[in-house]
């Protein structure tokens, strides 16, 4: 192989509900099916090496995987910013710290969100310009392609430049990364019409119309789900809600679907035969396929997950961030902001 080829992805194995048991699964599976692809599994290297055999990681595989020892881990009780002090042994710290040091491309975390942000922005950095990072989440839409909604929770004090810069960048990536060509961008408000929305709404539509990029107007709700837009910009409170409620309502259809297969004979022979279209109607809604969301705006790939991700959200979050490197999608959101931000840049950005 090439060595230029390869993509090397830090993983940060003890992060995330059931790991290292799923983050090795999903590493098994990622290395399978991407042949250039390098494993850094981040964690306690006396746990994890017993556990490499059991989970397939040997041979062939195990040739392109190697354990960085990190003696500690960040729970979801800790406070994100105990990687900065109290963690820095940490495995989503020490992976990060592979990004900034070049040894990775990449990092993937299906651990506590807060520390996988606080580590990526403090230790690997933003880039040039960029004042806000930004979590793009990835939704099911009715025509049957994703819709990149963003921000999703890592900022809920937005100013008008920031939501703008999201959509830059969420245009960036849903082109190179997702394969929409010429991405429709749309900013979340009450109502379509430019009139409608709160000062700092009103204001980001302003700036969009000079970003260079298809900015279509105002899109409401029902827009993140139909298809109109390929790109849904907002604050990230308001974003974060949508998410939630979002993963909640699909859990609430798939589950009363299967109660109400379940009630009589007639019914479960006719979810006999509707099973294949069950099966694909749950797979457009199970996150497990868009993998984890990530971070724009840093100077390297970072995916963040849920922590409850199996080995299978793991391996699609994994490939997501393969792609992200190949594109060289920070290279590409660079170049855009530059051409649309003052003088190329407003000065933001750090290492």
């Amino acid at each position: 192989m090439d060595s230029s080829s390869v993509v090397r992805i830090a993983l940060d194995v003890m992060g995330g509900d059931h790991a290292p048991r799923t983050t090795l699964d999903g590493a098994r599976l990622a290395l399978a099916n991407h042949a250039n692809l390098h494993l850094q599994l981040v964690g306690d290297e006396g746990k994890l090496r017993p556990l490499l055999k059991h989970h397939g990681l040997v041979g062939d595989l195990g040739l392109r995987c190697e354990i960085v020892h990190a003696p500690s881990v960040v729970t979801m009780e800790d406070k994100p910013t105990s990687v900065l002090k109290d963690k820095k042994d940490s495995s989503i710290r020490i992976a990060c710290q592979l990004v900034r040091e070049g040894k990775a491309d990449g990092v993937v975390s299906m651990g506590n969100t807060g520390a996988a942000m606080v580590a990526s922005v403090m230790v690997i950095g933003t880039l040039d310009g960029v004042d806000r990072p930004c979590l793009a989440g990835v939704m099911p839409n009715a025509k049957g392609r994703p819709t990149v909604l963003l921000d999703v929770g890592a900022n809920v004090d937005s100013k008008p430049e920031h939501v703008a810069q999201f959509a830059v960048m969420g245009s960036v990536y849903a082109e190179e990364v997702l394969g929409i060509q010429a991405p429709r961008v749309g900013l979340l408000s009450v109502g379509e019409e430019d009139s409608k929305g709160n000062e700092i709404t009103k204001a980001s539509g302003v700036l969009l119309r000079e970003m260079g990029i298809a900015f279509q107007g105002n899109a409401e709700g029902r827009d993140i789900w139909n298809g109109n837009f390929d790109v849904v910009a907002c604050d990230g409170f308001v974003g974060n809600v949508v998410l939630k409620s979002s993963e909640a309502l699909a859990e609430s259809i798939v589950r009363g679907l299967r109660e109400s297969i379940s009630q009589n004979l007639r019914s479960k022979v006719g979810g006999l035969l509707v099973r294949p279209a069950m099966r694909s109607f749950m797979k457009k809604l199970d996150y497990a396929e868009y993998g984890g969301a990530p971070l724009l705006g840093v100077k390297g790939v970072s995916i963040i997950g849920h922590g409850r991700s199996d080995g299978r959200a793991v391996a699609s979050a994994i490939r997501v961030a393969v792609r992200a490197s190949e594109h060289r999608i920070n290279d590409l959101i660079q170049a855009s902001l530059h051409k649309v931000l003052p003088n190329g840049s407003t000065g933001g950005g750090s290492r």
